[in-house]
C-alpha cells in the first residue's frame, strides 16, 4: 500500500513539474481539430481517439496504451453561399499538423504536437496519469510563436476523465486557465467544457460537450459541440456533428456550423477524412485528411 501511494505522489510530482515547465516557456496557441474531431462538430472531449487527446483532453491519454504518430492536412476557403470571399483574415489557406503520443509510459503518459497555420506556428503538449483505472488527471500547454499578426504568449489547461460505466464516459476541462492578454487578442478565453460519450452497443456512439466562457456576455457565453459516430463492420466509422458558439480553428474564431466525415481503423493504422462547414460568423468550408500510426 505504501509503495502504491509513493508511486501516486511521484507521478503527481512529475506532472506538476511538467506544468511549471510549460508555464515558464513563451507561447500560446490556437486550438486544433483533427479530421475525426471536425467530423464530430468539435465534440469528443470525453473520449478522444488516439492523438486527439493532446488537444481535446490530455487526461485521456492514460486510457490509450499505445505509441502513436499522426499527420493531418487541412485546406479551407472562406466563401459564402454566393461564392464571395468574405474573410477579413485570409481568403483561403491550409493547416499542417504532426503529433506524437506515448500512452505506455509507467510514470505518466504524454504527447506533443506541432501545427503550422496561415498566421503562425504552434506547439501543444500534454501529460496525464490515471488512478484506479477509472479516473484520469491531465495538464496541457499551448505555445504560440511570434508572427506578423500576433505576439508570442502562453497558456495552459487542466482536465479530468471519468469512466463511469463501460458504456459511459465523462470529462471536465478548463482551457486557457491564465487567460493572458496575448491570448485574449487571439480570442483565447478561459473555457470550461464538460464532455459526455455514450457507446450504444458499439453500433452508435454519441458525444455531447457543453461549454461556458465566463468572460463573454451572458447571451454569448454558452455553447456546445455534439456528434454521432456510426460503426460499420467494426472498423469503418461514419461521423456527423453540429456545433454552436464553438471554436473554429481554421478561422481562429467562434461560431456555428456542422461537420461530417468517415474513418477506417486498422490494427495499427487510422485513416480519416473530415468536412466542416462554418455558417456563422463567416461562412467557410474545410476539407481535412489525416493518418495515425499506432502500436
Amino acid at each position: 500500500m505504501k509503495e502504491k501511494w509513493f508511486l501516486i505522489i511521484k507521478s503527481i510530482s512529475y506532472i506538476f513539474a511538467v506544468l511549471m515547465f510549460m508555464y515558464s516557456f513563451a507561447a500560446i496557441a490556437s486550438d486544433f481539430h483533427s479530421p475525426r474531431t471536425i467530423a464530430l462538430g468539435g465534440a469528443g472531449h470525453a473520449g478522444p481517439l488516439l492523438n486527439d487527446s493532446i488537444f481535446l483532453n490530455p487526461s485521456f491519454a492514460s486510457f490509450l496504451p499505445t505509441y502513436s504518430f499522426g499527420f493531418n492536412y487541412l485546406s479551407f476557403v472562406n466563401k459564402n453561399d454566393a461564392g464571395v470571399y468574405n474573410s477579413a483574415i485570409t481568403d483561403k489557406g491550409r493547416i499542417l499538423n504532426v503529433s506524437i503520443q506515448d500512452g505506455r509510459s509507467e510514470v505518466f503518459q504524454a504527447g506533443a504536437a506541432y501545427t503550422q497555420k496561415f498566421d503562425g506556428s504552434y506547439i501543444h503538449v500534454g501529460a496525464s496519469k490515471n488512478f484506479v483505472n477509472r479516473f484520469g488527471f491531465g495538464i496541457g500547454g499551448k505555445f504560440f510563436f511570434n508572427s506578423q499578426t500576433y505576439a508570442a504568449g502562453r497558456d495552459a489547461n487542466v482536465s479530468m476523465s471519468f469512466i463511469v460505466y463501460e458504456w459511459l464516459q465523462s470529462s471536465l476541462m478548463v482551457d486557457n486557465i491564465f487567460e493572458t492578454e496575448e491570448g485574449k487578442s487571439r480570442g483565447l478565453l478561459r473555457e470550461i467544457t464538460l464532455g459526455f460519450k455514450a457507446n450504444l452497443k458499439s453500433i452508435v456512439i454519441a458525444y455531447f460537450d457543453p461549454h461556458v466562457i465566463p468572460s463573454l456576455p451572458t447571451n454569448e457565453r454558452n455553447g456546445f459541440e455534439s456528434g454521432l459516430e456510426f460503426v460499420f463492420m467494426s472498423d469503418i466509422y461514419l461521423r456527423v456533428g453540429y456545433y454552436q458558439n464553438s471554436t473554429i480553428p481554421y478561422q481562429s474564431s467562434r461560431g456555428q456550423g456542422f461537420g461530417t466525415g468517415i474513418g477506417w481503423v486498422a490494427p495499427r493504422l487510422s485513416i480519416d477524412y473530415g468536412f466542416s462547414r462554418a455558417l456563422k460568423p463567416v461562412q467557410a468550408s474545410a476539407h481535412t485528411v489525416g493518418a495515425t500510426v499506432y502500436f
